[in-house]
């Protein structure tokens, strides 16, 4: 069952479809009973009357002939009558004339519909800016509900825990705080994901980054990671006016934009290097104050895009940011947020992990090698991060596929 966030953002109105309107508003008198239907629109038996009476005694409209025909009211030898003055029609003629004329009322109400309709879509397209790509954004978000993914079951949320606990047994407790609040999560109903506000401080290298991006791919939502210390303005993550040169709308509006989904993984490397910008009128416009307001559940809610300048619910995305130090971080970040500090892998999770990206790539003997070669220069205080570790792993492997010389 696919989940979507209703609440999302105000829905554009859709573009008016005059044969749409025309079969809704039909079905729904059959359904309420022509009569009533006719009556709720200040349309009187009278008036269908006396309009019977002017398509029997008169040349018959067009419109009415045509209804007969599509509904197959009369006997298809009589077709050929339709359009002319009828002197003694008999009752059948009489009663699917009524019947034409019945519809034809509804199909006039269709009409006063989709003129109100197209009004309303008119306005709305004009409201909201006239800057293509900006007018484009506002589009793709707010055509339909984004759906919101991850494990559909509770059965599908134990697996994936049991896989991340495996893929970094080094961060159990990050693990079990996650499974902790998931399952919470999914007893309640709302069975996609949807973690408070986390930051993983460790040494670097100690596999933080690798965590989030495995937890986001087992999890089935989209993952975008940002490097603070690279891009620390606010607009990285609000966006900024249109009005400005080469203005955008923030990366995590823009990743929910182009994959549907409401409650992306959003990764923030390096926060604690983030710092503080200040603009040339004194006010913050640092990455951390743009945070506050997507972290804060009361205000995440209903966040107010600077870009599109609409409203959006960005309360479903799961922010997981990671620092190397605690130092740097400002406080209402720390406040905010799960704070988890992470250590170096030990000995057995080292040779784990080695074996398994290892399998059925290396020989077990090369193995062996490279699991003392890590060991002895972690022993030497000289740690190898986890990435160097893929990368002799991947050195190790292109080797091994050379061809033997003679």
């Amino acid at each position: 069952m696919t989940h979507y966030l209703k609440d999302f953002t105000e829905l554009l109105p859709k573009r008016p479809d005059l044969d749409e309107l025309k079969a809704k508003l039909l079905q729904m008198a059959e359904d309420q009973g022509m009569a009533d239907f006719l009556w709720s629109r200040a349309v009187s038996k009278e008036m269908v009357e006396q309009r019977v009476e002017e398509e029997l005694t008169s040349i018959m409209t067009a419109n009415v002939a045509s209804i007969i025909e599509e509904r197959s009211l009369i006997d298809p030898g009589q077709i050929e009558f339709l359009g002319f003055v009828h002197e003694d029609p008999d009752d059948a003629f009489i009663a699917a004339v009524r019947d034409a004329v019945q519809v034809s009322f509804v199909f006039e109400a269709a009409q006063y519909a989709f003129k109100d309709q197209a009004r309303q879509y008119e306005r709305a397209q004009k409201k909201n800016g006239q800057r293509e790509d900006v007018q484009q954004l506002v589009e793709n978000l707010a055509t339909s509900h984004p759906a919101l993914a991850g494990p559909p079951t509770m059965h599908a949320l134990d697996e994936m825990i049991a896989g991340l606990h495996a893929s970094a047994p080094w961060m159990s407790d990050v693990s079990t705080w996650a499974y902790k609040a998931l399952r919470t999560q999914y007893i309640s109903g709302n069975a996609w994901l949807n973690l408070p506000p986390v930051i993983l401080i460790g040494p670097p290298g100690c596999g933080k980054s690798t965590y989030a991006r495995k937890l986001a791919a087992l999890s089935g939502a989209p993952v975008r990671t940002l490097d603070a210390a690279a891009s620390n303005a606010s607009f990285t993550v609000a966006g900024s006016d249109p009005t400005w040169n080469k203005s955008q709308a923030g990366i995590p509006l823009q990743e929910i934009a182009k994959t549907g989904i409401a409650n992306p993984v959003m990764i923030v490397d390096e926060i604690e290097k983030a710092g503080i910008m200040t603009a040339s009128g004194g006010s913050r416009v640092s990455l951390p104050e743009a945070l506050l307001g997507l972290l804060e559940p009361s205000s995440s809610t209903s966040w107010e895009c600077p870009y599109t300048r609409r409203t959006y619910n960005m309360s479903q995305i799961s922010w997981i940011m990671t620092a190397n130090e605690r130092k740097g971080i400002p406080a209402p970040l720390l406040d905010r947020c799960r704070v988890f500090y992470i250590g170096y892998p030990g000995k057995k999770d080292l040779a784990d992990l080695i074996r398994k990206q290892s399998a059925g790539r290396l020989y077990a003997e090369v193995v062996d090698c490279l699991i003392a070669r890590v060991e002895a220069a972690v022993a030497n205080g000289q740690r190898p991060s986890l990435r160097r570790i893929q990368q002799l792993i991947d050195e190790a492997a292109a080797v091994a596929q050379d061809p033997v010389l003679h």
